[in-house]
């Protein structure tokens, strides 16, 4: 019996652990699903629009491995009892994501994808490592610590790009 109950107080437990989320853990997860979206998302504008089949690469490599980590950041989230946030841009990246479509009627688009790729993937780097560093919640700094080396590869990846993208203009 008292095992039973102490079953059942546990179960109330957990959605105060997730109340008592620390703030530096609330912004690093906002900001790791924000950032996951939007890579995904431009990536399908780019899968449309662009010219180059190097950025079409890219865009489809992106897509890919952020959504595998949308599912990571998912898991990490759910053994760490934390409400996963909303699956939306900010107004910051809203602002970003229509600005790129507006190029998909002229000549810049795939330069200019470039560059968003390249500042996101130097964005989200920092926070990464940051976050692994000093990560108060283990679950969450678990999961930057396994990202981060796909996230400086992507960073790697979007610099390639942008120089073969830009010698082309």
């Amino acid at each position: 019996m008292r095992a039973i109950l102490a079953m059942i107080v546990a179960g109330f437990a957990f959605p105060v652990l997730a109340a008592d989320v620390p703030s530096q853990t609330k912004d690093f997860v906002n900001n790791a699903s924000v950032g996951n979206k939007f890579e995904i998302d431009t990536s399908q504008l780019a899968l449309k629009y662009a010219k180059s089949p190097d950025v079409k690469n890219f865009a489809q490599q992106m897509i890919t491995d952020h959504t595998k980590a949308g599912e990571e950041l998912k898991s990490a989230l759910t053994e760490a009892k934390i409400e996963p946030p909303a699956d939306r841009l900010d107004v910051t990246h809203e602002a970003k994501y229509a600005k790129l479509r507006l190029f998909t009627t002229e000549s810049g688009f795939d330069s200019a994808y470039a560059n968003e790729q390249l500042k996101a993937h130097e964005d989200a780097v920092a926070k990464f490592q940051d976050y692994a560093s000093t990560g108060q919640t283990p679950e969450i700094k678990a999961f930057a610590e396994k990202l981060l080396p796909t996230l400086q590869h992507h960073l790697a990846m979007a610099k390639d790009l942008n120089e073969k993208v830009h010698s082309k203009s």
